[in-house]
């Protein structure tokens, strides 16, 4: 009991160590701010308490003011999904549209694509890998998922229908990689690790299942399969009422950033940009693949019955060059 105590009472405040760094950026110590936040990440690699920095942040100068400072963190080499986020916010804040549209575009950077059609005939043995080995989530503290359940690292497994949807998901992945341009004014483009990892697990619904809007902020980029999709979500009108998307994903802002999502279309295509962080809906269909920088924030809409959808989740993780890679 006191070695767990003394270990407690060891632990960094990662808290005020926001704070702190909040303040040198404040100061105009960017390079400072940094490489404190650097640290934080080093010991909380979710980057959990980084709100307590955007909190100082936002109640030390109008948020109409803090883009400058947080490119000039970025600049520094702070460079990650949260704080391409909160870059982005702060230039829609700011009234500097085309600075949020260089991070959010999703026609620049949303990619949809089709693995296979319903014939494929891996098909009925991978949703049987998928769907067995599972752990459950209610509602946890740490993780977006809500009322599902997982198979937790994919790439870690012998299977041989496993090894190959991971073999197409690595080739579909890096095919996106590859199709994104050189561009060191973009933080996002700029931030291209020399190497990738890929890493993924499994998610079977049920009709209470969803995910709360949330980024992965330990990747550079995220997407997610769909290997069965029920009726409900194939039948379901398009309609602008979310309960009349069942099972749906959505693409854009999270609610309470000071700023309406636009574009409300159902796919890549749809929606006028009218603020500069549009908003994108996805029907999943079996063979389906979505990927997207992981500072994309996205959540999912419950089935709301008793049928049943399996997916994929991967990401992108940087590595060096001689260790990319998805096999452990």
């Amino acid at each position: 009991m006191r070695e767990a105590s003394a270990l407690q009472a060891a632990d960094p405040d990662l808290a005020s160590m926001a704070r702190q760094a909040a303040f040198l950026l404040l100061q105009g110590r960017a390079d400072a701010a940094a490489a404190l936040c650097g640290r934080i990440q080093a010991i909380d690699p979710n980057l959990d308490g980084f709100g307590a920095f955007t909190d100082l942040l936002t109640w030390a100068r109008p948020r109409e003011r803090l883009y400058p400072l947080v490119r000039a963190l970025v600049d520094a080499g702070f460079a990650n999904p949260r704080s391409f986020d909160l870059l982005a916010a702060t230039a829609i804040w700011a009234g500097n549209i085309p600075a949020a549209r260089e991070l959010t575009s999703p026609e620049r950077f949303l990619s949809i694509t089709r693995l296979h059609g319903p014939d494929d005939p891996d098909l009925a043995p991978l949703v049987a890998e998928l769907a067995s080995g599972l752990e459950h989530y209610d509602r946890p503290g740490d993780r977006s998922i809500r009322m599902g359940s997982r198979r937790n690292h994919l790439e870690q497994s012998d299977s041989p229908v496993l090894r190959r949807l991971l073999d197409r998901l690595w080739r579909v992945a890096c095919d996106y990689v590859d199709r994104l341009p050189a561009d060191p004014d973009n933080p996002f483009l700029r931030a291209r690790p020399a190497g990738l990892v890929l890493k993924a697990w499994s998610v079977v619904s049920g009709a209470e299942t969803h995910h709360l809007p949330h980024l992965h902020a330990t990747s550079w980029v995220n997407g997610v399969y769909y290997a069965e999709v029920p009726p409900v979500v194939a039948d379901a009108p398009v309609v602008a009422d979310v309960a009349g998307r069942p099972g749906w994903l959505r693409v854009g802002p999270a609610a309470g950033r000071g700023f309406a999502a636009a574009g409300d279309g159902d796919g890549p295509e749809g929606g006028a940009d009218r603020v500069g962080w549009a908003e994108r809906w996805i029907r999943p269909e079996p063979g389906l693949v979505v990927l997207m920088p992981s500072h994309f924030t996205h959540e999912t809409v419950p089935l709301g019955c008793d049928q049943r959808r399996i997916c994929v989740a991967f990401e992108l993780h940087p590595a060096a060059a001689d260790q990319a890679g998805h096999r452990p």
